[in-house]
């Protein structure tokens, strides 16, 4: 296998309905002017730097940043998963390691694994594989390396439930005591266009899984997880919903005994008609922060963020970000430092060419002037935003060239 760093020059799904192939451009930048008030702050950016697959297709990178390192895990075309450790200014500082076997390979590369880092430096990896000789039944594995990332564990599944059916859109967090949360999607249940949403935790730093929890039995099953902890035990599982009359919104369950037990879900909003799945983060202080994209009741692609400062039993109304006229956006991801400070990547797609947007959100203050992250003018995707241990904040998407794909990295100060 063929794996390179590189630095850039300077140069350089299913969808809702149908909706997104009749906007109209007029209308969204109406909607557009309407953005809060963007004011300008002080951000430094760094050079970008990154990882190259100059002989496979990958999937799009999942990124954890932890103790002045960036882990970088994806799946490469032919099912395997790997992770590459970088230092915070790129240099190498463990190759590809490869995470999984032949019997446990990857389901294909449109979406990156579950990355998480546990409170000791544990390196957690999730992914879903399909079972041997029946493309339509998947479980989810999970992997773990308690040294740095130089080796794995051999992989165990986290669903209980070994009956045929389909599994997927996994994501992954852990608590500050230790304990591993996964949820996912789940068709256990064999409904007729729904999934369940499940969840299952380890307090055993991966070695079992406890019995899954059952947190939904109408899920849509062409959205994503996402998942999230904070300080006293507190999880949040996100997923989209399907309600009676086949309208599907953003919900968030709560639990607050580290993931026994969780709370009713609560819609975040009344879009009727989101997509790709949301991102969430919790600050120091309890209060959590939810973007997402979504088509809605105005027709149109547009991303969002809302606070909750009850513990997830209501949102803020919700505030467009700072996206630029004409464009479709999309794939919002946020994380929050120590501060407070909201960091928030997403995605900007013309006809012509698609492109990274980096914005930070403070309550006093409101979003601040976007910035674009991505140079060329090939397509630029699935970002990540990540807060290091100094609070520099790292953003990593995917960048494809012509037969190939790429990871790039810029660090904002």
């Amino acid at each position: 296998m063929r794996f390179a760093i590189y630095d850039l020059p300077p140069h350089q799904n299913l969808w809702c309905g149908g909706l997104r192939f009749t906007i109209s451009l007029f209308a969204a930048v109406l909607l557009l002017i309407t953005c809060v008030d963007c004011s300008a702050g002080d951000i430094s950016f760094g050079s970008p730097f990154g990882i190259s697959h100059p002989d496979k297709k990958a999937s799009p990178p999942a990124a954890e940043v932890y103790d002045g390192k960036i882990f970088i895990s994806y799946i490469r075309e032919e099912g395997t998963v790997y992770i590459t450790t970088l230092s915070a200014d790129g240099k190498t500082l463990i190759a590809p390691v490869k995470i999984n076997d032949k019997n446990s390979l990857a389901n294909g590369i449109h979406q990156s694994p579950g990355l998480a880092v546990g409170s000791k430096g544990e390196i957690y990896v999730t992914w879903t594989s399909p079972r041997e000789g029946d493309e339509f039944v998947a479980d989810i594995r999970f992997a773990v390396s308690t040294d740095g990332g130089k080796t794995f564990s051999p992989s165990v599944v986290v669903n209980d439930n070994t009956m045929s059916s389909s599994r997927g859109f996994e994501s992954i967090a852990t608590g500050k005591n230790g304990t591993v949360f996964v949820a996912w999607l789940d068709g256990r249940e064999k409904k007729q266009g729904a999934s369940s949403a499940y969840f299952s935790r380890s307090t055993d730093s991966g070695k079992t899984f406890e019995k899954n929890i059952k947190l939904d039995d109408n899920a849509c099953p062409c959205c994503r997880t996402a998942i999230t902890s904070g300080p006293n035990g507190v999880v949040y599982v996100s997923w989209r919903k399907v309600f009676e009359g086949d309208m599907r919104d953003m919900v968030v369950a709560g639990s607050w005994d580290s993931g026994k037990t969780f709370q009713q879900p609560v819609v975040v909003n009344r879009d009727q008609c989101p997509h790709s799945g949301p991102s969430m983060a919790v600050d120091d202080k309890g209060a959590l922060y939810y973007t997402w994209y979504t088509e809605g009741k105005e027709g149109f692609p547009a991303v969002y963020l809302s606070i909750s400062k009850d513990g997830g039993k209501t949102f803020t109304e919700r505030q467009l970000l700072p996206v630029g006229n004409s464009v479709f956006p999309d794939h919002p991801r946020l994380a929050v430092g120590k501060d407070g400070t909201v960091s928030v990547v997403w995605e900007e797609k013309t006809p012509v060419v698609s492109k990274i947007v980096f914005a930070s959100y403070q309550d006093e203050k409101g979003f601040s002037k976007p910035e674009q992250l991505s140079q060329g003018i090939r397509r630029s995707y699935e970002p990540v935003v990540k807060i290091g241990n100094q609070g520099a904040v790292f953003t990593i998407w995917a960048y494809d060239e012509i037969r190939f794909t790429k990871v790039v990295i810029k660090t904002i100060k």
